[in-house]
């Protein structure tokens, strides 16, 4: 299977690098939906942008989960210049030897990324990704109509008193971060009877979605 050429690249830091050696080619990027703007909400066009400093075409392309991603990768077909996977997505990339090594002569920005963001538990060498960006799950309410006396835990997303007024994340990562962490479980746990408890839990929580 062809290997994809490069990861977790953000178009910005390409900029002072590109022009002088790829002015007038072009690019075809896949990322996570709605995660750089298109000038629609008011602020900067990024891909226009980017596109009139350089030059080059940009391809934008989406996808809306880790899993989806690795999906059309794996079928064969495609191939990108840049493509953007959360964490355990680069690991299992890079363990299937689906990624080229970055060239970080192209990437002078990249002096500037964070200690705390290198050599990483999926890639520890640096040799494959650099950091696009990073958040983390949390809890989202009204205080309008949720009792602050639920709000404590993880638990309030199987509070049957919200039933059909609760969305929960779409894919298998961070719902399953969520049963783990409400369940007492590592995030990263790799325990088959965990797993199948955590599972467990989130086919209970089906019906008040």
């Amino acid at each position: 299977m062809k290997r994809i050429v490069t990861v977790l690249l953000a178009l910005l830091l390409l900029l002072p690098v590109i022009p002088a050696r790829a002015a007038g080619s072009e690019i075809t990027v896949y990322n996570w939906g709605q995660y750089i703007s298109d000038g629609s909400d008011g602020y900067l066009d990024v891909i226009a942008a980017f596109e009139a400093e350089t030059g080059i075409h940009v391809n934008y392309l989406t996808y809306d989960s880790n899993e989806s991603l690795y999906t059309k990768l794996k079928t064969g077909g495609s191939t990108y210049d840049v493509i953007i996977p959360s964490d355990y997505m680069i690991g299992r990339l890079i363990e299937e030897d689906m990624l080229l090594e970055l060239d970080f002569d192209n990437i002078p920005n990249y002096q500037y990324v964070d200690e705390a963001f290198r050599n990483t538990a999926y890639d520890p060498e640096n040799r494959y990704s650099v950091p696009y960006t990073w958040g983390t799950v949390g809890l989202i309410y009204n205080t309008k109509y949720v009792d602050e006396a639920d709000t404590g835990s993880w638990d309030l997303l199987w509070n049957s008193k919200y039933a059909g007024k609760i969305l929960m994340f779409d894919n298998s990562r961070d719902a399953f971060a969520i049963a783990e962490s409400l369940l007492g479980y590592s995030l990263n746990t790799t325990d088959e009877a965990a797993l199948r408890q955590c599972a467990q839990k989130l086919v209970e929580q089906k019906p008040i979605l």
